[in-house]
Order: structure tokens, then C-alpha cells, then sequence
């Protein structure tokens, strides 16, 4: 039944004349380099480019796996794959629950012997994971499925945990996962959820925006980190976690939800960030054909669905190949590397050397839909493919897409593919279930991950009574990771002794002793005992062993622990994850660390912003908690920052004070809190420098005083100011900033008036954020009147001012019909448009929809997608070359060719064919903003249009076309605006044939 390499995957045929279809086709490996292994560049195979130092193959398809989205292997190697046949909307006319598991053997050779269906009827299952005698499946509720009697069928079927919410499929909770810490892992996706084991009395659990954790052994449930909100997770071999969110294709959780409870105020969104230096929507370099993405033009080669996770086996770690993080991209039917690298709790995900411009493995099969990875008794890596046509979920289709496309088509098809290095083609096959109890303890040192989580999983779960002194023996094992394994299988069985964790603690190698602190974390009982030993690993030499020491100081609040804490602070002050540590630890006392940190004073050389940062960080947290805890410290504060002798840069003074105020707009003061204050900011006031008593106004205005000495006067010679295009730039900023703290009544004409052509870019910068923090309806009839003056580069903050609240809604609403804006010019995507048209009032709701729709918009729809459909299947490069000569490089460049001064159009390849079509013959459909055409003229009666390629605050540079440049001096414009208009002109279809345009999107198709 073994299922010959790549058998039954499609490329796409090549309809080129001989000549251009060579040229093309070089052009388009360009960037995977000459396909060949030996100067380790991307290789090709069947319907895939990948690394060239591992080998694929299919081992499993239809009818043995259909819809495969999950699987995992059980201790005797036995496969389980999680069919999702009910995907998008439920199996059948009536949507009931679809989805199945199957359970695959196979021989020593790795053929497939048998396939046979284990349980259905599962709603919308996501993951899967081994567990006991059966497996745990993610599938509406947490269930365990076990076949006792042996006829290959689930005749138990048992729910380990409900109130998970269901909502859109990749959304559901999925990634399970066995940590370290023998607990159960999960990511929420973002739904909430009240959970609860059903067979405990005990109240449920409320998930909110955090992933979770369940101990079998404890019977209890946790929250764990933020959740990405994505489908999948993978941990590190040292348990450091990592989760996928659509654009965002590396997330790291780094902050425990445990530590962010006691951070008062801060966002919790901050404990899982991205790591990616390449970008949070990533560039992305698919294979297949290009596809329309109507909903999200911008994200058409870039990731938009990333999900599924893997790790690189260690087997794979060869000089070829390296290690890495693993993530699966559906909709662009690639597996993406990152590289992992960096000391200490936050990681930088790279891109490959070898893949800068490719991915670990693509596919020219649009069909290919990767889903997840796992590791395997082999050491190899099992790839998913689910084989959709269409794997978006409908609900972020546009309904003009949806019919072209049969959304459950490829509904009978699934793919599993094993990855092995091609260096090691016989890897050895372990099965933990079959060694004895010895054997599985040296398999915790095996070099393959997946035997050493299962081989620990099984130790726990029989709980042998002569587990402890192998185990015990095991804790000097001459690896970090078999020592690793040992310590928390003891944990796991409640056998581990503090003298053996004291001694795990002081272990040579540092993320060894890290992980002892997140045992000690376990042991409260052991705290006042072990205090001091915990204190000294705050001065460890590694950053993970002090961030793991910080999170366990705060778990144990006490008032001697504000050395250590400022000391740590200092130490790794310019780390912003030990600063956040540092923080959630200091629950009571966070004035009491901003003095001393402000005695020690500023770092020397070129420090002194991200030292502000830091400290406006610091400051904040204690604006947050002002309304929790006792006021005296930082009362102290204050007297503290009046102090000259402090002599504190104005720069410094402000961030403390800016970040004291927006901890302190989070917090709930009390009244007779607040006034306690108000003797000690208004104290501050005598401060000479401006932009200090700025700041100090402005957390005044927070706090709720009024009545503020100096600050009339300053603010009426402010209006003055900030109309004065004489004036520096710097004091007009100053200026705009404290009209921001007036009312609309007060601030709003003066600030309005800077949307004005004639101003620079800051200047209008500033006084559109100033906007932001009014409610008035007319700040949007303002900032709509004054559309056509705001500059490019500024569209996209003004089109979130109008957005941005329900009052604004049918101002804006009102100008599209009027025609006062273009729809075109506000280029709205899918969730923009449908913010208008579900979630607004219901008058605007009815009126913009019949301004807008799911699809993209066009002043001449019926005529183009008439063009559109006379166009020939195919182009021919060659002659969309000379095309793209005579009517284009005059304003665009392409490679080595033509004038930018439109959109460089090198790198188009990710761009389909319906999409490039219609952005040439509607150049005004959707208007990126830094392409609109405006004019200027000059007070002499000049007239010029072109697009802003520069400006300051004396001048601005229009671009013209064939690259011509003009500088033009402000004091010399009577007036500068935009056109509302490409400067790419509409009918250029007139002027091509079907098959000359065909041709000219096969030339920009090809990648340079």
C-alpha cells in the first residue's frame, strides 16, 4: 500500500512558445538559484522545491486519509490522524458533526498497512495528542478515545474538559501539546471559554484571551500565557513555546499570564509577541500560481494564513541543514524556516542563509494545503496536507470569490508526507511503549525529542514505584536534556526532594537551572527555605536563569526583596523582557524602585532614549497601581523628582511623568487618593522647562484636576504658535501638543487648520493624532473637508480617525455618497468595509452597503471584467517586455528598466492574473496613498502634478514622470492638494489588445 513519491500531485503546465517559455522559466527559478543539491541551493521534486539536505515522500493518501489536519503517534508507534470532513460548515445539509479519526500501522520498512476508522461524529476536531491507553482529541469539548477490546474502534469516548467556545474553525482551541511540566497544552485561538472538568465540583474556568494547561494528575486547569489566537503551538527542546496568527507566522509566549496579573494595567497582549526580524506579515515566496486575494490585496506574497506548527528533529541538525522552527503557510502552500537565535527568554526568528528568498518546501500544486507537522518514532517529520481547493474559511470570502469556487471541493483527498534527511536515510525507529522502565529512562536522553517527551509522558502516567531511584540515578546523566527529563519526571511523580532540586539549581548549564526555577515555582513549602539560594540566581550570569529568578520573586512579595530587584533591574535594564520580569515582581513597591533607579542615574554614551523608554515603562506601572495600593511611596516619589538636586535631563522628567499619567487613565483612583496627590504634582509646577509642565498638565488633566497655575496663559499663546509657519518646527510641535489638552471648543479649529497642503508633514502628523482624542462628530466633517490636503503618508492615520468611532461613521458615509470621497482613494479592505456595513449604526449599515461589498469596487466594473474575460489564458513574457517599454517604464521600473516614480513593479510574481488586470485598467480602484497625484500651484499661476517624493518643512518635491523631479518652495504654493486620482490614467485599455495586456502581466509576473 506504500504510495510512490509524490504520486497524484499536480504542477502547473507551462503554455509558452519555445523561446519565451525558456527565458520564463529561468527568470522564475531565479530565485531558488540552479536547482542542484550540490551548491546547496533548493532542489526540485515532483510537484516541490525544498531543501536540498532532506528527502520527501508521500506514505499515506485517499481513500487511507481524507481532510488530515492533526495527528500524533502513540508510544507503540501506532498513527492517529484527525480528519476534518466537516470543514467549513458541518457535515451534510443539516451542518452535524463530521469529523473523524483513523488509525494508520505501519511496517518496519515504513508502508502503510492499515487504515481503519477509530471514532466520527466529532465536531470540528483540531489536534491530537497520545495519552494513556488512547489519545486526547481538541473537538469541541477535550475528549479521550480508547479502543479497549482491539477492533480498532474508540469504545470509550470520555470528556475531559468543556466550555471551550467554538466560533470560525482555525479559531477553536488546538495545539495540543505535553510540556515539560507533564501538563496538557493548548491554545485557546482566541474564543474564551468557561472551562470546567465535568466529573469535579468545582468552579469553572474562565479562559478569556489566555491558553491553558491541564494536570491529569492534580485534576486541575490553568491559564498559561496570552493566546496568540492562532491554530497550533510547538515547544523548544528547553520548553520555550512559540504559536502562529494568520500574519503573524512566529509568535513567541514568553510572559506567563500568572506574572501579568500582578503587572496592574499593562496590556496582557504583551507576554506573546512576534520575533520575526523579517517582518510580522513576512514576505513569502510561493511556487504556485498567484491567487486573487480580493479581501486583502496587500497580503498577496506576504503571510496571511499562517498555521501548523514543526521542529526541526535533531536528526536534521547537520551542517545541510541546521535546526528551526517550522510554520506552515495554507493559502500560500509553503512550509516556512525560521532560525532561532539569542540568550535569554525572548528569541529573534530568522530567515534561513540558504532560504532568503525561498522556503524549506513549496508546492506548485495550488491544492497542497499544509497544515501541521510532527516528529515520529523514526526521528523524521510527518507533514499534513488537507488537499482543499479552497482552505479560507468562507466567512472571509467576498461573496463574488465564493462562487467561483466549490468550497468543499478536494473534500475527498489527504496527503501525509515523511521528511528525512538525506544524510541519514535509515533512521533508527524507537518505541518507547515497548522497553521496560529502565529502558524509558535512558530513552529521556535520547537525542530525538519525540522519544524523550513520550519515554517521560509514560513514566509519569504508570507511576511504577521503582521510577524514583532510576530516575534519581538519572539526575547526574552526563546530557543537560537527559538531567532535564529526569528532574521534571520526578516532579511528575511528586518524588522530587529539594536537596536534589537545590542541587539542579547550581547545574553547569544555564537553561537547566532555569528550569529548576520553574520547579521551585511548584513548591511554595520550599520558598522561605531556598530564599536566599533564589536570590543569588538574580545574579546568575545567564539572563534566562534571572528571568526566571524575577518571575519567582514576584510570586513571593516581600519588602527585602527590593535590592535584588533593583540591582536586576540595573543589570538588564536594557532587555525589556527581564524589565517586564523585574516589574511583575514588584507588586507594592514600584515607586520604591523608580527612586533608586533615579538615584543611580542616567547610563553614559548614546543611552539616554531607551533608558527614558525604560523608565516611562517603570512609571507606568505605578500610574496603574495608584489606585490599589498605599500612597506613600509615591508620594516620596514626587518629592523625590522636586528634589534639584536630582537634576534630572527634561527628557528623563517627562517620561516619567508622561508614563505615570497613562498608567494612571488605567487605574481606579479614589477621590481621596486623587487629592492626596494633588499637593505633591502641583509641587512639580515650578519645573521652568515647558515640555515638563506640558506633561505635568497633561497627567493633571488625567487625575481630574483643574484649575491648573500657568497653564492659560501658556495655552492661548500655544493657538498662536501653532498657526505660525514662521515659527521652528520643534516649538510648533511643542505648541500642537498642549492644544491637545484643550477641549474640541478650545483646540479644535487650530488643530484642524494644519490639515492644510502648505504644512509639512509633522505638522499635520500632529495635529491629526491630537484629533484622535475628541468625540465631536465634527472633528470627522472636519478632517473629510480637508481630505484632499492631507498628505499621502497620512491617508491611512485619517482613514483610522474616521473608523475609529461609531460618531464618525456617518459623517464619513455621507461624503461617499456626495462623492466628496472616492472609494478608490479610501481604498478600504474587507474588514474596513465590513466594520461599516455590520458593525456601525444601523442607518449607516444600510447605507453603506449599498455603497460597498465584499468585492473590491470600481467606477467601471462591468467594462473591465468584460476585458478581463476576453483575455487569452496565457501571455507570452517575451512580448509583454516590449509592452511594458512602450507604455509603462516611462513611470514604473521593472529589474533594471524604466522610472520609479509609480509602484515599483520588479517583484510581481506573487500577484494573480485578475488582480494585475484590474489594477492596470482601473488604476483609481484602489489608490495606494503614496501614489496619488496632486497639484500644486504656485502663487505666479503655475500648475504642476506629479507625486510627493519629499518633503520638509520648507519645500516639497513632486516626482513627474521619466523621473523627473521638482523642488518647490512652500512660501511659493498658493496651494497644494491632492487629486483624488492616480496619476496612471484611466483608459489605457484603448490602447492594448486582450493579448498584448495578457502579455504585459505574464512580463510582470516574472520574477526579476
Amino acid at each position: 500500500m506504500r504510495t510512490p513519491p509524490f504520486s497524484g500531485t499536480e504542477g502547473l503546465e507551462l503554455k509558452l512558445d519555445w523561446a519565451a517559455g525558456l527565458c520564463w522559466l529561468a527568470a522564475y527559478l531565479m530565485p531558488w538559484g540552479n536547482l542542484m543539491a550540490s551548491d546547496g541551493s533548493m532542489m526540485e521534486s515532483g510537484s516541490f522545491f525544498h531543501h536540498p539536505g532532506i528527502r520527501i515522500e508521500m506514505i499515506a493518501s485517499e481513500p487511507d486519509v481524507v481532510d488530515p489536519v492533526a495527528l500524533t503517534f502513540d508510544a507503540e508507534g501506532l498513527m492517529y490522524v484527525v480528519e476534518m470532513r466537516d470543514y467549513p460548515y458541518g457535515k451534510g445539509p443539516t451542518g452535524s458533526p463530521g469529523g473523524t479519526i483513523r488509525s494508520l500501522r505501519f511496517d518496519a520498512a515504513g508502508d502503510l498497512q492499515e487504515s481503519h476508522l477509530f471514532a466520527e461524529q466529532l465536531s470540528y476536531p483540531t489536534s491530537i495528542t497520545a495519552y494513556q491507553k488512547g489519545v486526547l482529541v481538541a473537538a469541541k469539548d477535550l475528549i479521550y478515545l480508547a479502543d479497549t477490546d482491539g477492533d480498532h474502534r474508540a469504545d470509550i469516548r470520555q470528556t475531559i474538559i468543556t466550555g471551550f467556545h467554538q466560533s470560525v474553525t482555525d479559531s477553536n482551541f488546538s495545539g495540543l501539546r505535553w510540556g515539560l511540566d507533564n501538563r496538557l497544552h493548548g491554545v485557546n485561538g482566541g474564543n474564551d471559554g468557561k472551562l470546567r472538568i465535568p466529573w469535579l465540583n468545582t468552579a469553572s474556568l474562565s479562559l478569556e484571551d489566555a491558553d491553558f494547561a491541564w494536570d491529569p494528575k492534580g485534576e486541575t486547569l490553568k491559564r498559561t500565557f496570552h493566546t496568540g489566537g492562532g491554530f497550533g503551538l510547538i515547544f523548544d527542546r528547553w520548553g520555550r513555546s512559540f504559536t502562529p496568527h494568520n500574519i503573524n507566522h512566529m509568535l513567541q509566549r514568553i510572559l506567563p499570564v500568572s506574572a501579568m496579573e500582578r503587572f496592574m494595567g499593562y496590556p496582557m497582549g504583551d507576554g506573546t509577541v512576534s520575533i520575526s526580524d523579517h517582518g510580522e506579515m513576512a514576505r513569502i515566496f510561493p511556487v504556485s500560481e498567484a491567487m486573487t486575494r480580493v479581501n486583502h490585496p496587500e497580503q498577496a506574497g506576504h503571510f496571511s494564513s499562517s498555521g501548523g506548527m514543526g521542529l526541526i528533529p535533531k536528526a536534521f541538525e547537520t551542517d545541510v541543514i541546521g535546526g528551526g522552527v517550522l510554520v506552515c503557510d495554507v493559502v500560500g502552500n509553503l512550509v516556512h524556516r525560521d532560525v532561532m537565535s539569542g540568550q535569554g527568554p525572548g528569541l529573534v526568528a530568522s530567515r534561513a542563509t540558504e532560504e532568503q528568498h525561498a522556503e524549506f518546501i513549496a508546492s506548485r500544486d495550488t491544492h497542497f494545503r499544509p497544515v501541521g507537522l510532527e516528529q515520529g518514532p523514526d526521528g523524521a517529520l510527518y507533514l499534513i496536507d488537507m488537499q482543499r481547493e479552497v482552505i479560507e474559511h468562507p466567512d472571509y470570502i467576498p461573496d463574488q470569490i465564493m462562487d467561483r469556487y466549490q468550497i468543499r471541493g478536494g473534500e475527498d483527498r489527504g496527503r501525509i508526507y515523511r521528511i528525512h534527511p538525506t544524510s541519514r536515510p535509515h533512521l533508527e525507529t524507537i518505541h518507547p511503549g515497548s522497553s521496560d522502565l529502565a529502558g524509558q529512562v535512558a530513552l529521556l536522553g535520547h537525542e530525538h525529542g519525540w522519544v524523550r517527551a513520550t519515554a517521560q509522558r509514560l513514566i509519569v502516567e504508570k507511576a511504577a514505584p521503582e521510577a524514583p531511584e532510576l530516575l534519581t540515578q538519572a539526575l547526574h546523566a552526563e546530557t543537560a536534556l537527559h538531567r532535564l527529563h529526569a528532574m521534571w519526571s520526578m516532579e511528575g511523580l511528586g518524588r522530587l526532594e529539594r536537596s536534589q532540586l537545590k542541587s539542579m539549581m547550581q547545574d553547569p548549564h544555564p537553561e537547566l537551572r532555569a528550569q529548576a526555577l520553574r520547579v521551585m515555582a511548584h513548591h511554595p513549602e520550599w520558598w522561605n527555605a531556598s530564599w536566599q539560594q533564589i536570590l543569588r540566581s538574580g545574579q546568575d550570569d545567564h539572563p534566562s536563569v534571572r528571568f526566571q529568578s524575577a518571575l519567582l520573586i514576584g510570586a513571593h512579595p516581600h519588602p527585602d526583596n527590593i535590592q535584588i530587584l533593583t540591582d536586576l533591574w540595573m543589570k538588564d535594564w536594557q532587555n525589556p523582557w527581564m524589565r517586564k520580569a523585574v516589574l511583575t515582581a514588584l507588586r507594592e513597591y514600584p515607586a520604591s524602585l523608580l527612586s533608586e533607579v533615579l538615584r543611580e542615574g542616567p547610563p553614559s554614551g548614546d543611552l539616554l532614549e531607551p533608558w527614558n523608554e525604560a523608565l516611562q515603562e517603570l512609571a507606568y506601572m505605578i500610574g496603574a497601581r495608584l489606585g490599589s495600593t498605599t500612597l506613600n511611596d509615591f508620594q516620596t516619589l514626587l518629592n523625590h523628582l522636586g528634589q534639584e538636586a536630582l537634576n534630572l535631563s527634561p527628557s528623563t522628567f517627562i517620561a516619567v511623568i508622561d508614563g505615570t499619567g497613562k498608567g494612571a487613565a488605567q487605574a481606579s483612583i479614589r477621590e481621596e487618593q486623587r487629592e492626596a496627590l494633588r499637593p505633591g504634582f502641583l509641587a512639580l509646577l515650578t519645573q521652568k522647562h515647558l515640555g515638563v509642565r506640558r506633561s505635568i498638565w497633561q497627567t493633571c488633566r488625567v487625575l481630574g484636576y483643574t484649575s491648573l497655575p500657568g497653564f492659560e496663559e501658556v495655552f492661548q499663546s500655544s493657538l498662536k504658535i501653532a498657526g505660525d509657519i514662521d515659527a521652528p518646527t520643534e516649538t510648533r510641535l511643542s505648541a500642537l501638543d498642549m492644544l491637545s489638552l484643550g477641549s474640541f471648543e478650545q483646540a479644535g479649529k487650530a488643530l484642524i487648520d494644519r490639515l492644510n497642503g502648505l504644512e509639512a508633514f509633522p505638522i499635520q502628523a500632529r495635529a491629526l493624532e491630537a484629533l484622535r482624542g475628541y468625540k465631536e462628530p465634527s472633528v470627522a466633517r472636519e478632517v473629510i473637508q480637508r481630505w484632499r490636503e492631507i498628505g499621502p503618508g497620512l491617508r491611512p492615520n485619517a482613514i483610522g480617525l474616521l473608523l475609529g468611532r461609531r460618531a464618525f461613521h456617518l459623517p464619513l458615509i455621507e461624503a461617499i455618497e456626495t462623492d466628496q470621497l472616492s472609494l478608490g482613494e479610501l481604498n478600504l479592505d474587507l474588514e474596513q468595509r465590513r466594520l461599516l456595513m455590520r458593525y456601525s449604526s444601523k442607518e449607516v449599515k444600510a447605507r453603506a452597503s449599498r455603497l460597498l461589498g465584499d468585492e473590491e469596487y470600481s467606477n467601471r466594473k462591468t467594462h473591465l471584467d468584460q476585458r478581463v474575460a476576453s483575455m487569452p489564458s496565457h501571455g507570452r513574457a517575451q512580448a509583454g517586455l516590449e509592452v511594458f517599454k512602450q507604455h509603462c517604464a516611462s513611470c514604473h521600473r521593472s529589474g533594471a528598466m524604466g522610472y520609479e516614480v509609480g509602484p515599483d513593479l520588479s517583484d510581481m510574481s506573487h500577484r494573480s492574473v485578475e488582480d494585475l488586470a484590474y489594477n492596470i485598467l482601473d488604476p483609481n480602484m484602489a489608490i495606494n496613498p503614496s501614489y496619488i497625484a496632486y497639484e500644486a500651484e504656485t502663487l505666479d499661476g503655475e500648475l504642476i502634478t506629479g507625486i510627493p517624493s519629499a518633503q520638509s518643512s520648507t519645500s516639497v518635491t513632486l516626482l513627474m514622470a521619466q523621473g523627473v523631479q521638482r523642488e518647490l518652495p512652500r512660501k511659493q504654493l498658493a496651494e497644494f492638494r491632492s487629486g483624488g486620482l492616480s496619476l496612471m490614467p484611466e483608459g489605457f485599455e484603448e490602447q492594448l489588445s486582450a493579448a498584448e495586456l495578457r502579455n504585459l502581466i505574464a512580463f510582470l509576473q516574472t520574477p526579476r
